[in-house]
């Protein structure tokens, strides 16, 4: 466990220093979309430090696939989770999301979706990589056979 808490902090550090550039999205997403057209200092203030702090978060969650005796459904679920909680918190903390019912179910179903939706293309992509690392396999054993 002592190896993976190194890494989780290096992935973070690393994944933080775009939190920033999210904010810049999220804040001109909100100019465009809610005609937010002014900001307080202590709103940019507290949107730098929680959008850092998530995307420190996010990117070294990424470190729970690498332990190899933890089976990937309870690595999705723990990444999933952890993830779910930080971006709704962050979303909360900073006001970019109501209280009550319907929007917390809101941002569940668009939360899930796109785990969902991510996780489908991470699949479909390793496993074309998969089918043809496996026919080069394949080939070179043919090969090899013939000799």
């Amino acid at each position: 466990m002592k190896k993976y808490i190194p890494e989780f902090i290096r992935r973070g550090l690393i994944a933080c220093g775009f939190g920033p550039m999210v904010l810049v999205v999220c804040y001109l997403t909100l100019q465009q979309q809610a005609g937010v057209q002014v900001l307080r200092v202590s709103q940019v203030c507290l949107g730098i430090v929680s959008i850092s702090a998530l995307a420190f978060v996010a990117g070294g969650m990424n470190v729970v696939y690498q332990i190899e005796r933890l089976p990937l459904m309870a690595a999705v679920l723990i990444h999933g989770g952890v993830l779910y909680l930080s971006y709704l918190a962050t979303y909360l903390v900073n006001g970019w999301l109501k209280r009550g019912i319907l929007p917390l179910l809101v941002f569940t179903v668009v939360f899930v979706v796109g785990y969902l939706a991510a996780w489908a293309v991470i699949c479909f992509t390793t496993k074309r990589k998969t089918e043809s690392l496996n026919e080069v396999l394949k080939r070179k054993q043919q090969a090899g056979g013939e000799n």
